[in-house]
């Protein structure tokens, strides 16, 4: 075989010689990428840097062919099927030109894809067996291969078309897909997929050299779908050649990063459209073709949004694709058990990671996406809410079962398991019912309401551990690990169903205001308290509360309902620099004459709002009013309206 460093090292030169032509080819036809309101870069930029990568690609494809005719059989494809391979990846170079000159609509794009991609189905490229669910084999597609084939080809040439954002971002995350690739099938014995990825990986870091930051030519459609294409091809062949399980993880995870921003976009993009803030399409398909949107959201313009240099986001997105490719090639050699570990790793790092890009409508406590189906009829219907708690009492009966066993049925038989299943259930639903829990408001459940739930399960879980007492067949549930667990998953189930609403909306007020004015307010107290829920659940007012002001001392660093108490008043001019406080308003009965005039004097200097809020009482006398009968009462009545007003 001939050396590995040939195979790479020539479609570099080629590569590095050939680009320069391309940029000038570019120009003269026109094939100009112009900036707008989606895109970074600021001057007209040639594209086509598919082209020189093809060129690169293939011309090192057929010298190493030439050099060494035991290759000339892509992994026993035949010479036919070979050059149905080879006229694929044409064609979307050639579609990915067409748009580059030309743009096309989506539509037609997707549609060129899929004949490509049909037609290397039919040459022998295919995916034929994904992870067993339910064990550590494979499980055959039979005809699922077709779709599922055509959805990984299609996905992953558009993925890459998504990510080519930033200057060499596409391509050198190509490159490094092209060496874990390598790495992966040379492993495993797989000479053809090792010498491929390898070629590509060469014509990659060539091209790279024009357009890494202050790039000369960009990869165009002609590139990214070209780049895709290829990948998306080599990483099957190398996924086809594992005997275990997880070898099927091994392509997604090489091609990680694409991926996940592929599959983060369509769903930030579904969530905004469904946003109760937002402008959103009618009807369901409307909501859905706005996945296929483009926008300035994907990782990348996230990164730069957040203050990183292009160089630095692109190299920081390098890393995580290294990350990506160090996993997949862990996976390649490892057994089940650390497998497992390995991808529950890197799906916890990449939760975490996303997290940090704060995406507004990713944030699912804070947009207040859920909200709205608190104003649907059934969540105030009895039926319903029984019904739901009909499911968490079984759910919590099997938690409370499986933990205080260790997994070992007390019962001699699947018949007496679900009589005491029914029992249970039974017994809970009934006491549940007459305790009265239903008839609390789940939108504006408060203190007394959640006791209320806290003592009808405590009286549901004794009733039922006294029933299980006096049946002789149940009696193997007398326990009282059982009956705690039992006891607070259920509470928990319950108490949190029935609070998430308020849950949900204090985050959502809490974020969800804009262009209102931030505030402190003065006085860590119930009236302070009643201030602060004022501001976040009533829209009119345009207050942002920051936390709270209290000079007593035991008050600094502690929170009220959530927001911070900053320390006195003498912490005003360091909150108004770093907090960018607008508003000062009073909300304590009890300031001192001298602390009021610090802080009025305070304020003046520092050129911000001095409030003070009050709750009144307005009594008013209905002693003299008419009866429609035109009787005056004989005993007068007294109304008391609440009031606020800000001063």
């Amino acid at each position: 075989m001939i050396s590995n460093y040939f195979i790479f090292f020539v479609p570099v030169l080629i590569s590095l010689a050939i680009t320069p032509f391309v940029i000038r080819y570019a120009k003269q036809i026109g094939a100009i990428d112009l900036p707008n309101e989606r895109k970074v870069h600021k001057g007209p930029i040639p594209r086509l840097g598919g082209v020189a990568i093809y060129i690169s690609f293939f011309v090192s494809f057929a010298l190493a062919i030439y050099l060494d005719p035991k290759i000339n059989n892509l992994n026993g494809l035949g010479h036919q099927n070979a050059i149905i391979l080879v006229a694929s990846l044409t064609l979307v170079l050639l579609l990915g030109i067409w748009d580059d000159i030309h743009p096309l609509t989506p539509g037609r794009k997707f549609l060129g894809q899929i004949i490509a991609a049909s037609i290397v189905y039919f040459a022998g490229f295919r995916i034929t067996a994904i992870t067993h669910p339910l064990g550590p084999s494979l499980l055959s597609l039979d005809w699922f291969a077709y779709p599922l084939t055509i959805l990984w080809i299609v996905g992953i040439t558009n993925a890459f078309n998504l990510i080519d954002g930033l200057d060499g971002l596409a391509s050198g995350v190509a490159f490094i897909v092209s060496v874990t690739i390598f790495a992966i099938a040379l492993i495993k014995e797989d000479s053809t997929t090792a010498m491929m990825a390898l070629l590509l990986a060469g014509s990659l870091l060539g091209f790279l050299r024009y357009n890494f930051k202050g790039a000369k030519i960009f990869l165009g459609d002609s590139g990214s779908l070209f780049i895709g294409f290829s990948l998306a091809i080599l990483s099957m062949q190398s996924s086809t050649k594992g005997s275990t399980a997880f070898s099927i993880l091994v392509p997604v995870l090489a091609l990680g990063l694409p991926i996940m921003d592929t599959v983060l976009s369509m769903i930030r993009r579904f969530i905004k459209s469904v946003l109760p803030q937002t402008q959103k399409p009618s009807s369901l398909m409307g909501k859905f073709s706005t996945m296929f949107h483009p926008d300035k959201g994907h990782i990348h313009h996230q990164l730069v949004g957040m203050g990183f240099s292009h160089r630095k986001a692109v190299l920081v997105l390098y890393s995580v694709s290294c990350l990506f490719g160090v996993g997949a090639f862990a996976v390649t050699f490892a057994n089940s058990f650390a497998s497992s570990l390995i991808v529950i790793a890197i799906a916890i790092a990449s939760f975490v990671g996303v997290s940090q890009l704060r995406y507004r409508e990713m944030a699912i406590l804070r947009n207040g996406l859920f909200l709205p189906m608190y104003e649907w009829p059934i969540m105030q219907n009895r039926f319903f809410l029984s019904f739901l708690d009909l499911g968490f009492i079984v759910v919590s009966y099997l938690l409370a079962l499986q933990l205080a066993f260790k997994g070992a049925s007390p019962f001699a038989s699947e018949r007496l398991f679900f009589i005491s299943l029914s029992l249970v259930a039974g017994t809970q639903m009934m006491v549940l019912y007459f305790s009265g829990i239903y008839q609390s408001m789940v939108r504006q459940l408060g203190l007394g309401d959640v006791l209320k739930l806290v003592k009808g399960v405590a009286v549901t879980v004794a009733m039922t551990f006294l029933i299980l007492v006096l049946v002789p067949a149940q009696k193997a549930l007398v326990d009282a690990t059982f009956v705690m667990l039992d006891f607070f998953i259920l509470l928990t189930l319950v108490v949190g169903a029935r609070g998430s609403f308020r849950i949900l909306d204090y985050f959502s007020r809490k974020d969800n205001k804009s262009g209102c004015r931030r505030v402190l307010i003065y006085g860590a107290d119930a009236n302070g308290l009643l201030l602060l829920h004022r501001f976040l659940n009533d829209d009119a007012l345009r207050f942002c509360p920051a936390g709270f002001l209290d000079d007593n001392p035991g008050l600094e660093g502690k929170r009220l309902d959530g927001y911070p108490i900053f320390g006195g008043h003498w912490k005003v001019e360091r909150l108004v620099k770093t907090r960018g406080i607008e508003e000062i308003i009073i909300a304590s009965d009890h300031v001192q004459p001298e602390v009021f005039n610090r802080l009025h004097r305070i304020c003046r200097d520092l050129g911000i709002v001095l409030r003070r809020s009050q709750v009144q009482l307005e009594v008013c006398d209905l002693s003299t009013a008419v009866h429609p009968s035109g009787a005056v009462p004989a005993i007068p009545s007294i109304q008391e309206q609440l009031t606020f007003s800000t001063k």
